[in-house]
């Protein structure tokens, strides 16, 4: 491979993980209508994340197309419904962990909120599992076609990322930045699985994985501390606010060595 070249999906491995991925949602569908449990909530997450990146990457025309539109579309409100029962998850978690009867409202206005989400989650699943998941054909993937979107979303990925990076890297208060730039690595880190079968090989995965979970650390202190400011609860709340802080404060220092320690200061090195 030469220098500066881009590692490209071949259209015959895309399709191929394209109909593992679409496979692999649908028997997490399966799971999560029959138990909604906290790892089966992950999975799901897991499983659309996956196949919103080859989604993503398709040509213009498989991407139009009606039935994978639909599909994934549907597919991306369900993740959003548990994204926020995740988040009611966590939140739920860190007051629990308080042992205060004084949150006591506050959990149970959360238990409320979740459960309204559930059932939202558990209609939307089973509508899903009786829409036939979508396919497609070798013969209508362009392979020059694909192979120019994959670059400009992954042009697009590492831009916004070298835009975000020095903001970052120099401000812990950057809480949207963050946010963003959480969201970009894992969605390079899902596009550069598409490019390869072996990808406990790729070095720039398991990077990216590690940078991911500490940004989703500060993620979870961000959007748990904007929940409490925004509560009607009782004045120990302001306590609880000043230790998720300094906790927020040991998660940032923790990012910055991480993200030095990878060497991820040139994002193209990732893809190339």
């Amino acid at each position: 491979m030469e220098t500066g070249q881009i590692i490209y999906p071949k259209k015959k491995l895309l399709l191929e993980k394209f109909r593992k991925i679409v496979k692999t949602f649908t028997k997490r569908l399966d799971d999560y209508i029959k138990n909604p449990s906290e790892d089966n909530i992950h999975d799901i997450r897991i499983a659309i994340r996956r196949m919103e990146s080859v989604y993503r990457i398709l040509p213009k025309k498989n991407r139009k197309s009606e039935d994978v539109q639909n599909y994934v579309k549907q597919a991306k409100t369900l993740f959003k419904i548990n994204t926020q029962i995740r988040d009611f998850d966590i939140i739920r978690a860190k007051l629990e962990k308080q042992h205060s009867a004084q949150f006591g409202q506050i959990v149970n206005s959360i238990n409320d909120k979740r459960k309204q989400q559930l059932s939202a989650g558990h209609t939307l699943a089973l509508k899903l599992q009786n829409v036939p998941p979508p396919k497609l054909k070798e013969k209508n993937v362009m392979e020059q076609k694909l192979r120019k979107r994959f670059q400009k979303i992954v042009s697009e990925l590492i831009a916004d990322i070298e835009y975000n990076i020095p903001l970052v890297l120099n401000d812990d208060k950057k809480v949207e930045e963050i946010h963003k730039l959480r969201k970009d690595f894992k969605k390079l880190r899902y596009s550069i699985e598409l490019t390869s079968n072996k990808i406990d090989s790729l070095k720039s995965i398991k990077g990216l994985k590690k940078i991911q979970d500490e940004l989703g650390s500060i993620h979870d202190s961000d959007m748990f501390l904007e929940y409490l400011r925004d509560a009607k609860g009782p004045h120990e709340l302001a306590e609880v606010i000043r230790e998720e802080i300094h906790e927020r404060r040991e998660k940032y220092q923790i990012f910055v060595q991480v993200f030095k320690d990878e060497g991820f200061d040139d994002p193209k090195k990732l893809i190339l």
